[in-house]
């Protein structure tokens, strides 16, 4: 992908997922488009060859456009994510929790360095994220335990951590199911029986083709395969709890 090419793309992906929503947002927009482009023409730079695009091109704005526009946070999943800090950046009260470090500190981040099925947070939150995350659980690739119904008892388990009415954003990898020794494939069937106790407030989707995100539909991922990472589908949800 030209570096031309990717400056469309990014600009694409914003216009796509942020209809006009003030000078502020507008000017966010424009500053995360420079910054992915930037670092995009310094990886190009230093090694040579195709830009290399996983699925947080996508997901991240979409965070962004979802998310409550307060409350307190919970980023499950989060050691090599920046989000948790542009979220603190932002006045959120984040939490984040990993069986790994990590790196940044900000005075409204708060980091537990923990597994997920025994952690006891003594309190809910308002959001709960779970950026490409779900797909781990239980396959021992990031340090966390193996477990042989991780999926279904992690989702019980953030349930109850979600004030009720709470927003849950999730994104997985997307199309012909499978289950590999890093990740797992859903369907829109397998979502459905995960995430049946939560209200389905939007979905979106999207498609890895070569090299670019484009917006798809959960029918025209239906048979489309992912072998490797990053996955060639990706499905984003934005959940509401019960009241």
């Amino acid at each position: 992908m030209g570096l031309n090419h990717m400056n469309e793309q990014v600009t694409d992906t914003f216009r796509w997922y942020f209809p006009h929503q003030g000078n502020m947002r507008a000017l966010m927009n424009k500053a995360i488009s420079a910054a992915l482009v930037g670092a995009f023409r310094f990886r190009n730079w230093m090694c040579g060859g195709e830009v290399f695009v996983n699925e947080r091109i996508v997901e991240y704005p979409q965070v962004f456009r979802w998310i409550k526009p307060h409350g307190a946070v919970l980023d499950i999943g989060c050691a090599k994510s920046r989000l948790p800090y542009h979220l603190a950046s932002w006045g959120y009260e984040v939490h984040g929790i990993d069986a790994r470090p990590y790196a940044l500190t900000h005075p409204s981040l708060h980091f537990h360095q923990t597994d997920l099925f025994t952690w006891q947070p003594g309190r809910t939150f308002d959001v709960v994220l779970l950026i490409s995350t779900l797909e781990h659980f239980g396959l021992g690739r990031y340090g966390d335990k193996v477990l042989s119904d991780a999926e279904r008892e992690a989702v019980q388990r953030i349930g109850e951590w979600l004030t009720p009415g709470g927003q849950l954003i999730v994104t997985v990898p997307f199309g012909v199911p499978a289950v590999t020794d890093r990740h797992r494939i859903y369907d829109r069937e397998r979502l459905a029986q995960l995430f049946a106790d939560f209200e389905w407030v939007d979905e979106k989707y999207c498609r890895r083709q070569d090299a670019a995100w484009r917006p798809s539909t959960a029918a025209e991922l239906k048979t489309v395969e992912s072998p490797d990472i990053p996955p060639n589908g990706v499905a984003m949800l934005n959940l509401r709890s019960a009241s």
